[in-house]
C-alpha cells in the first residue's frame, strides 16, 4: 500500500488542488473512516454528505483553445470541493484509489470516483498524483460498466481529464480505454453526459498519431459520423473534433468519404447557429484536410463550398474600389442611363431608378454576383477580410493555414477580387484555385458572371511567368464552356495569346496551355469532342460549337499575321510531342482558310513536318 493515512485530532485530510479558475460551490466534507467488516481489512471511505451530482459541459483543457490538433477542453463541473486543511493529500488520494477496488461497496466506489474526478479538475499536478498508483486506469475502466449512471459519468470524466495530459495518452490507449469507450458509446442506456465525456476522451486521444490509429481502424468511424447528426451540441462538437483529428492521417480519408463524412461536415460548416462556433471551426479544418485531394475537393465543391487561398490581410491593402463610377455588373455589363434625369444626379448611382422605364429582368446568378461582390469589397475596404482565419492561426494552430473555405458565391467573388490585387503570388494562387474550381458548366458561368474573364485576359500580359502560366491554366479550364469562350473572345483574348506564341522565352508548359486555348477557340467543336466535355444532354451547345467552327475567323484575322505563323512552325520543330500535337491542331485549322494556307506554305512548313515525323520515328 502507498503512504499510510494518519488519523488523529491534530491532522485533517484535505484536497486543495491548484484550481486554475474561480472556486465554485465550496463546502466542507467530513471523512469518516470506519473499520470494514469485509475480510480484506482495508479501511474504506464513506462521505457523510451524499447527494445527486449534476455534471456540466467541459470548457478547459491541457492546451487551451480548441484546434484541429488540440484536445477538447477538459471538464469544469459545478460540483463540490473538498476543503479540509492538511498536507496529507497524497495519502487521501491513495485511499480513494483503493476504494475503487472491485471488492468494495458499489456506493463507496461511486463516491470515490466522483471525488477523484473533482480532484482531477485541478490540473496536471492532481492528475499526476492519481496516475502514480499502478492499476488505477483499470479500476476506472471497470466503473464504465457500472449500473450507476453517476459512476459511469464520473469514470468517463476522470478519463477525459487524464487524457488531456499528453504524457498519459499512450498509457490509456494501451490499457484498452478506446475499446471500452467504443463499447460504452453503443449502449442505449448511456446518459448524454457520459456520452460527451467518452467522446471527449477519444478527442484527446486522437491527437496522437499512435492512438489515432486505433480509433480510425476500428468500427468507431461509422458511429462518429452518426453522432454528427445528434441533437445535442456537445456530442456534435466532440464527434466533429475527433473527425478533424482523423483527417490529419490521409490513410483514413477513403473510409471517411465512403461513409458520407463530406456531406455531413459541409452541413455543419454551413450552419450559422450561435452555438456552432467550435463545430464550424472543426468541420472547416476537416474539410480543408480532405480538400488536398483533387477528387475530394470536387465533392466538397458539389456541397456548395470552394477552397480559397489565404493571401494575407496586407495583400488587400492594394485594393482600390472604383468610387463614383458608372454602375456596372461584376461581368462589366453597363446600365443605360434613364431618360428621366435627376436634379442631383441620383440616377448615376441608384440603379433602381432606371428599372422603372423598362421591363428589366436581372438574372438570379447576376444579382447573386452583385451581392457577393459587394460583401467582399466591403470587407476589403474596412480591413476585415481574412481576420478570422488570421486570428485562428495566432491562437496556436500547429500548422500554417494556406487556404480557407467559403460558400460558393462568396468564394468566387473573393477569388476575382484577389485577381485585381498587386501581389503576384496572391494572383497566381487565385488563378490556380479558379482552375481547380472550373469543374462544371455552372461554376464556369459563375466565374464569368463574377467578372473573372476580363481580369484573366489582362493578366495574360503579366510580367511574372508563374502568374502567366496559372492564368493560362485557368482560362483553359474555363474555355471548356461555349458561352465563356465567346466572352473571352469578346474581351480580346486573341492578341495576348498570339503575343505569347511570338515570345521565344515562353516556357513549354505555358505554350502548351496557350495553344490548347487557341485550339478550343479556333476549332471549338473538334476540341470539345476530343476532350469529351460535351455530354449527350448538351445538344444545343454542340450545335452552336459545330456551327461556329465552320464560320469565319473574325478577330483572329488581324492577330495571326505571317510572323505568328512562322513562330507556330518554330514551335512545331520542338522535341515535345505534346507541343507538336497542339501546334499541329492550330495549323490544321488555319490551313482551311486560303490566306493562311498560303502563309503556312511560304513559312517552310516542310521543315516543321520533317521534325514531327522524325520525332514520331524516335518514339
Amino acid at each position: 500500500m502507498a503512504s499510510a493515512v494518519v488519523l488523529g485530532s491534530t491532522l485533517n485530510l484535505s484536497l486543495n488542488p491548484p484550481y486554475r479558475g474561480r472556486r465554485q460551490n465550496q463546502f466542507d466534507v467530513s471523512a469518516i473512516v470506519r473499520r470494514s467488516r469485509r475480510p480484506w481489512g482495508f479501511p474504506s471511505l464513506v462521505l457523510a454528505r451524499r447527494r445527486k451530482i449534476s455534471f456540466s459541459r467541459a470548457a478547459q483543457g491541457d492546451g487551451g483553445s480548441v484546434e484541429i490538433n488540440q484536445s477538447p477542453p477538459a471538464i469544469r463541473t459545478d460540483t463540490e470541493e473538498v476543503n479540509n486543511s492538511a498536507s496529507s493529500g497524497d495519502g487521501y488520494v491513495a485511499l480513494l484509489v483503493q476504494t475503487l477496488g472491485l471488492h468494495n461497496d458499489p456506493l463507496d466506489r461511486e463516491q470515490a470516483v466522483i471525488t477523484l474526478w473533482k480532484y482531477s479538475d485541478g490540473g496536471k499536478e492532481c492528475v499526476d498524483s492519481i496516475m502514480k498508483y499502478p492499476g488505477c486506469v483499470s479500476l476506472i475502466l471497470s466503473l464504465l460498466k457500472s449500473d450507476s449512471p453517476y459512476a459511469c459519468e464520473a469514470g468517463t470524466g476522470l478519463l477525459r481529464n487524464i487524457s488531456s495530459i499528453s504524457f498519459y495518452r499512450d498509457i490509456l490507449a494501451e490499457s484498452g480505454v478506446i475499446e471500452e469507450i467504443d463499447w460504452l458509446l453503443r449502449q442505449d442506456s448511456l446518459t448524454e453526459e457520459a456520452k460527451v465525456q467518452g467522446l471527449c476522451t477519444l478527442w484527446n486521444l486522437s491527437i496522437e498519431e499512435k492512438t489515432r490509429i486505433k480509433i480510425g481502424h476500428g468500427d468507431l468511424l461509422p458511429l462518429l459520423i452518426k453522432f454528427l447528426d445528434d441533437e445535442a451540441i456537445d456530442i456534435k462538437e466532440a464527434a466533429v473534433g475527433i473527425m478533424a483529428n482523423l483527417t490529419l492521417s490521409p490513410s483514413y480519408h477513403i473510409a471517411m468519404v465512403e461513409a458520407g463524412a463530406i456531406g455531413k461536415l459541409a452541413d455543419l460548416f454551413k450552419c450559422n447557429a450561435k452555438d456552432f462556433k467550435v463545430i464550424r471551426k472543426a468541420a472547416k479544418m476537416a474539410l480543408l484536410e480532405l480538400s488536398k485531394d483533387d477528387y475530394y475537393r470536387v465533392l466538397i465543391f458539389e456541397e456548395g463550398l470552394i477552397r480559397v487561398p489565404l493571401v494575407g490581410a496586407a495583400a488587400y491593402k492594394s485594393f482600390r474600389p472604383q468610387l463614383h463610377s458608372r454602375p456596372t455588373l461584376p461581368d462589366g455589363t453597363e446600365f443605360e442611363l434613364t431618360s428621366r434625369p435627376s436634379k442631383f444626379g441620383a440616377t448615376e448611382l441608384l440603379l433602381g431608378l432606371s428599372f422603372r422605364e423598362k421591363n428589366f429582368n436581372l438574372e438570379e446568378s447576376k444579382s447573386n454576383a452583385i451581392i457577393a461582390q459587394s460583401q467582399q469589397h466591403f470587407l476589403a475596404q474596412i480591413g476585415a477580410i481574412e481576420i478570422e482565419d488570421q486570428r485562428s492561426s495566432e491562437l496556436g494552430s500547429s500548422m500554417k493555414q494556406h487556404h480557407t473555405l467559403l460558400p460558393l458565391l462568396d468564394g468566387i467573388a473573393r477569388l476575382v477580387l484577389i485577381l485585381g490585387l498587386e501581389d503576384a503570388s496572391a494572383i497566381s494562387r487565385a488563378a490556380q484555385s479558379i482552375a481547380d474550381a472550373s469543374i462544371s458548366e455552372h461554376s464556369r458561368k459563375s466565374f464569368k458572371d463574377a467578372g473573372a474573364i476580363k481580369r484573366l485576359v489582362q493578366l495574360l500580359s503579366h510580367d511574372d511567368d508563374t502568374v502567366q502560366e496559372n492564368v493560362a491554366y485557368a482560362i483553359d479550364r474555363l474555355c471548356q464552356s461555349y458561352e465563356v469562350r465567346q466572352t473571352f473572345e469578346a474581351e480580346g483574348i486573341v492578341h495576348p495569346l498570339v503575343n505569347i506564341v511570338k515570345n521565344r522565352n515562353a516556357s513549354e508548359s505555358l505554350l502548351e496551355k496557350v495553344l490548347n486555348i487557341m485550339h478550343r477557340i479556333l476549332d471549338p467543336g473538334k476540341a470539345d469532342l476530343e476532350d469529351k466535355v460535351i455530354s449527350l444532354y448538351d445538344g444545343d451547345v454542340l450545335a452552336k460549337t459545330l456551327e461556329t467552327s465552320s464560320t469565319e475567323l473574325t478577330s483572329w484575322e488581324m492577330a495571326m499575321d505571317s510572323d505568328a505563323v512562322k513562330h507556330l512552325i518554330r514551335i512545331l520543330k520542338m522535341a515535345s510531342v505534346r507541343l507538336q500535337s497542339k501546334t499541329a491542331c492550330v495549323l490544321d485549322y488555319l490551313s482551311n482558310f486560303e490566306p493562311y494556307a498560303n502563309l503556312i506554305i511560304a513559312s517552310d512548313i516542310e521543315s516543321g513536318l520533317d521534325a514531327v515525323f522524325q520525332t514520331k520515328l524516335l518514339h
